[in-house]
């Protein structure tokens, strides 16, 4: 008869432990594999983060920007990364402060998870950065109404440059062939950003850079093909009150036009940077935010 060979209990226990070690040591490989050099998100381009709102359960800037915050028929909702925010069709974020930091940035990136659906009633602003002088805010991102599929949306990104002799009103509008394949009611991560040096704006969809000609992201005075002078650095006027969800009209005391509309979606891990970001940092933003880191 053949013998079979018994290992004692305490072997056994030893080589379990052994197996539990190198299962810890596996599940820390993601810390020894950072995405573009980092490991979480807060640390893409740190230096840079001028605002950013997480939305866990409050409507606070974690860096302290923008301040004052009064919230007025809103929501939180589960997010693309823990908690998010939900707008309604009356429903907004008013803030009171706004840090030189903001109101004086030059070149910027705004980056933010969107959940939206595509409309035809009007035009909701996401945010604004308001001037209290005018009803077009200085720096917003307007979802216009209608759009060619019922899954994409339409959208208007403003950068308005402000001077003693000029105003220059930057539209650029992500519509017809350029518009933006997100209105289908799922977490999407957007990013538009401006270059003051280079005078380009660049619009990246869940970590991809949008492939737009040069009428959409050459920020010029003028058709550039004119002879057109570049934007240069962002120059804001009156910016001393930020909101998110509705235009300076539809706060209390306003009269909106009937195409002005609230915006009733959801935002998350919403971040102003004062650069624009590298297509790279963009793709890690995304990645990380999207592991939950």
């Amino acid at each position: 008869m053949k013998k079979i060979k018994l290992f004692p209990l305490a072997v056994l226990f030893a080589a379990t432990a052994l197996t539990f070690t190198f299962t810890s040591c596996d599940d820390d490989d993601d810390d020894d594999n950072p995405t573009n050099g980092y490991t979480a998100s807060d640390e893409v381009a740190a230096a840079n983060l001028v605002a950013k709102f997480s939305f866990e359960n409050n409507v606070n800037d974690a860096k302290g920007n923008i301040t004052g915050g009064t919230a007025s028929g809103t929501s939180f909702i589960a997010g693309a990364k823990g908690q998010a925010w939900k707008g309604a069709s009356n429903g907004y974020v008013l803030y009171t402060g706004v840090s030189s930091a903001i109101s004086g940035l030059k070149s910027l990136t705004v980056s933010s998870w969107v959940k939206t659906n595509a409309h035809t009633d009007g035009a909701e602003s996401w945010f604004q950065l308001l001037n209290d002088s005018n009803w077009i805010g200085n720096l917003f991102i307007l979802q216009e109404s209608g759009a060619a599929l019922n899954d994409s949306i339409r959208i208007k990104f403003t950068m308005n440059n402000w001077n003693a002799t000029a105003w220059k009103e930057q539209w650029t509008e992500l519509g017809g062939p350029n518009r933006i394949v997100i209105g289908n009611d799922a977490w999407h991560h957007v990013v538009c950003s401006y270059d003051a040096a280079t005078s380009k704006l660049a619009v990246y969809i869940d970590g991809n850079k949008m492939n737009y000609p040069a009428s959409v992201t050459d920020k010029y005075q003028d058709d550039p093909t004119k002879g057109g002078a570049p934007l240069g650095n962002l120059a804001f006027k009156n910016a001393n009150k930020f909101v998110f969800g509705c235009y300076k009209q539809n706060l209390p005391g306003g009269a909106p036009d009937a195409w002005m509309k609230n915006y009733d979606g959801g935002l998350d891990e919403f971040r102003i940077f004062s650069k624009a970001l590298a297509a790279a940092d963009v793709k890690a933003l995304y990645d990380l935010e999207k592991a939950g880191k």
